[in-house]
């Protein structure tokens, strides 16, 4: 009975081996005998022929001679599985063998055409063909994708929208939404740098378009969330900001702060203090060692300072404690002196000026 060959490459080594028995021993037992032989007809020496009885725990072993060949007498008869073994030790082919009394049974090893046989029926295989066609989408998507790619990192960011459209019909299975999460990211781009107000409009559009069909396949993915809440951050959706971002801290809450962070730094970038600080306080109350969660609070909370009728400065509540937590919690940070020149002038040591600020 024959058994799929493995696929794989032979050497050449010969080590003679043979075993000897006496003629009434042999003529009470059979035997197994053969040639084995490699690419363009060249004997395998010093191939490992295990034999192993198939009706109970017994095996022997020989190796191949000079010419490729093997025999092995003083068998019972019975069935044995017969295992020719690479010069790693791993089995490469073997076949099931009746042995009678007698003549050795004949057992021959065509490693080559073996393997054209296996290569055939798998070419007729309906698996191995669908694999043939997966490898070759997979490699033209990738082709593709790394032209979207190549053009994202020139910040043409229409272009490489365009080029990932036409990565989609070749997306597969988990292909599919990291090539729709990229298209939806691309709009977007694309939309914050278009200075045509209708345009923008349509790029959001269709960055939210992508980011609603992706969640369709991956709804408990907390960056595509995040990414989400940010757009609408851009389109100036802040309670549907809010919510995505609440979306991904619930998902993931070991990240919670970080993607309150976002929505208040977005926030804080468009002006919307408002909206920024609410989103601040979530992120300090995630993570209350969040340094620049809490100076961005600060920031938003400077704005709402006051004067007494005494002339000195009447700071909003929390804003002081913001930036001295910032302080402990970073004193070399990036913003210890701001956050130290906004204490000094809130206590009135400094005179209060206050300057539109963007964060980088």
């Amino acid at each position: 009975m024959s058994r799929p060959w493995t696929l794989k490459v032979m050497g050449v080594a010969i080590v003679f081996a043979s075993v000897l028995t006496s003629l009434p021993v042999f003529a009470q037992t059979g035997g197994m005998t053969g040639k084995c032989t490699g690419s363009g007809g060249a004997p395998l020496v010093g191939y490992t022929i295990l034999i192993e009885r198939t009706e109970m725990k017994w095996s022997g072993h020989v190796k191949t001679n000079k010419k490729g060949e093997y025999t092995y007498i003083g068998l019972a008869p019975g069935v044995y599985k017969v295992t020719i073994m690479g010069p790693d030790g791993k089995p490469i082919h073997y076949e099931e063998k009746h042995v009678g009394l007698g003549d050795p049974t004949e057992c021959n090893f065509d490693i080559a055409a073996a393997q054209k046989e296996a290569e055939k029926a798998a070419e007729t295989n309906p698996e191995y063909q669908k694999a043939v066609e997966a490898q070759k989408q997979s490699a033209s998507l990738k082709q593709v994708f790394d032209q979207g790619r190549e053009l994202y990192s020139q910040q043409k960011y229409t272009d490489a929208a365009a080029t990932f459209e036409k990565a989609l019909p070749l997306a597969k299975d988990r292909n599919l939404p990291i090539v729709l999460s990229q298209l939806a990211q691309t709009w977007s781009m694309a939309a914050s740098v278009e200075t045509n107000p209708d345009t923008r409009k349509q790029d959001y559009g269709k960055s939210l378009d992508y980011y609603n069909k992706v969640l369709v396949i991956a709804p408990d993915d907390p960056s595509l969330h995040n990414n989400l809440g940010q757009l609408y951050a851009e389109m100036g959706k802040s309670e549907d900001a809010m919510a995505e971002f609440k979306k991904a801290a619930d998902l993931d809450p070991n990240h919670a702060s970080k993607y309150y962070q976002n929505l208040g730094t977005t926030m804080y970038n468009k002006g919307q203090m408002d909206d920024a600080a609410t989103a601040l306080k979530k992120a300090t109350d995630a993570d209350p060692a969040n340094a620049n969660a809490w100076y961005l609070y600060g920031m938003c909370l400077i704005g709402k300072a006051n004067y007494k009728a005494d002339g000195t400065v009447a700071p909003a509540p929390g804003t002081i404690e913001a930036f001295q937590t910032y302080l402990k919690l970073a004193p070399t940070g990036n913003h210890a002196a701001e956050a130290q020149a906004s204490i000094d002038s809130l206590q009135g040591k400094t005179s209060l000026e206050f300057k539109a600020q963007k964060k980088k």
